[in-house]
């Protein structure tokens, strides 16, 4: 097979298939600046770094417009299990998190980002995106980086859909 045919613009690749789910920095670009861009969410959404104790790294260089999120609001120590659904789902409501919002996750470390994006899964947001290679490939791709606090977004209301939407087997927590 020739990878270059299953690349799409921005870098997708069509051979995956979730591709729209793992998105290029320039993918990402495009939508903070609102250029036309492939697989475009289709109404709201929200970027996130996903970080562990990394506030002061947030602080001093992230991709503009991004919010940020610390693992410790996801999960608990000493086992780093999910918090009760409750402070998740309040969690979610005061970043302007709804089912039907696309959230778009990068971190530093990308498994804080890949287990934030299961979490989101878990609660029913139906549209979470993953950054390829997270804030190294933003960096290494020559991108703008923007200095101090984080976005902030309008608390949602309500969840709009039942909560946990995708809730695991065999949960304690559900």
């Amino acid at each position: 097979m020739n990878s270059a045919a299953i690349i799409a613009p921005f870098g997708f690749r069509r051979d995956l298939p979730r591709w729209r789910q793992l998105v290029p920095s320039a993918w990402v670009a495009g939508l903070v600046t609102g250029a036309p861009i492939t697989a475009a969410p289709a109404g709201e959404w929200r970027l996130f770094e996903i970080g562990f104790g990394a506030a002061e790294a947030f602080a001093r260089g992230h991709i503009p417009g991004a919010g940020y999120i610390d693992t410790a609001q996801l999960e608990r120590a000493p086992l780093w299990n999910k918090v009760p659904d409750a402070e998740l789902k309040q969690l979610l409501l005061g970043h302007g998190i709804r089912h039907d919002v696309t959230v778009v996750l990068y971190s530093r470390n990308s498994l804080a980002a890949a287990r934030a994006a299961h979490l989101l899964r878990y609660a029913g947001v139906v549209d979470v995106r993953l950054l390829d290679g997270g804030f190294a490939a933003w960096t290494g791709a020559g991108l703008a980086v923007a200095q101090g606090l984080p976005q902030t977004y309008d608390a949602a209301a309500d969840f709009g859909a039942a909560f946990p939407g995708r809730p695991f087997r065999g949960s304690p927590n559900t």
